[in-house]
């Protein structure tokens, strides 16, 4: 059984270059005011993402507003 490679998602986690990638994706959805209140959250929470449910929330409802998704 071959070994899987991690995907591009894990890498760019593992690197540090997620910020990079992430940020113009979320403001292209109209979300970028939203995910800069969830990193800041999380920045104030050494990034506990337990502590910033509120903005993980508003961030999923505002993705889906914009893709029109649903997502648990």
């Amino acid at each position: 059984m071959a070994k899987e490679k991690p995907s591009d998602h894990h890498a760019r986690i593992t690197t540090g270059e997620e910020d990079e990638d992430i940020d113009p994706m979320v403001d292209q959805q109209g979300c970028g005011k939203v995910y800069a209140m969830l990193e800041e959250c999380l920045g104030e929470n050494d990034r506990d993402w337990r502590k910033c449910q509120d903005e993980v929330e508003k961030l999923k409802v505002c993705y889906q507003r914009a893709t029109g998704s649903k997502f648990q």
